[in-house]
């Protein structure tokens, strides 16, 4: 019984908002928009209909939709190859790494054998071993610090004044 109560109280309502816009206006009285309330929200509520488009608004729709997506594409693709270009680097820098190791394995493992003949003396066996090491902290040491060279003399330049 409350429901159609309520309904009969917002259809009396209506009736009643009705009269009173009509008799605003034909007093010539702008009606307060504070007054209405209930008016106000149930415009709000309402919702109007689209304008339907155009057939040249949806060709230009469409043609928009497919250039988005070959450009989305094309984004795609270039992020592929540079993915692919990336990993290529650095395969190619592993690759690199793995053989510089490798040598140094081999080299090691050369001295090594070198060493591990029983007939070798000992002072022998001490000048391949610091030989190895002190070539290659000399090639690490000459190719990481290069001496700055000394800055050209200059004679102390005096001054010279002129009065006039």
């Amino acid at each position: 019984m409350e429901k159609i109560s309520r309904k009969e109280q917002l259809l009396k309502e209506l009736q009643d908002l009705e009269e009173t816009k009509t008799e605003d206006v034909e007093e010539g009285r702008v009606p307060d928009p504070l007054e209405n309330e209930d008016a106000v929200q149930a415009d709000k509520n309402e919702v109007k209909e689209k304008k339907p488009r155009t057939a040249k608004q949806v060709e230009a729709f469409q043609k928009a939709r497919e250039s988005r997506e070959r450009n989305a594409l094309a984004r795609k693709q270039s992020r592929d190859e540079e993915a692919i270009a990336i990993r290529k680097d650095v395969e190619d820098k592993l690759v690199k790494k793995a053989i510089a190791v490798k040598k140094k394995q081999i080299k090691q493992q050369a001295i090594l054998d070198e060493i591990s003949d029983d007939d070798t003396p000992l002072e022998e066996v001490e000048k391949i071993a610091t030989r190895s090491v002190t070539k290659t902290r000399l090639k690490r040491e000459i190719a990481k610090d290069f001496p700055a060279p000394p800055p050209p003399a200059q004679e102390p330049v005096t001054p010279k004044y002129y009065f006039l």
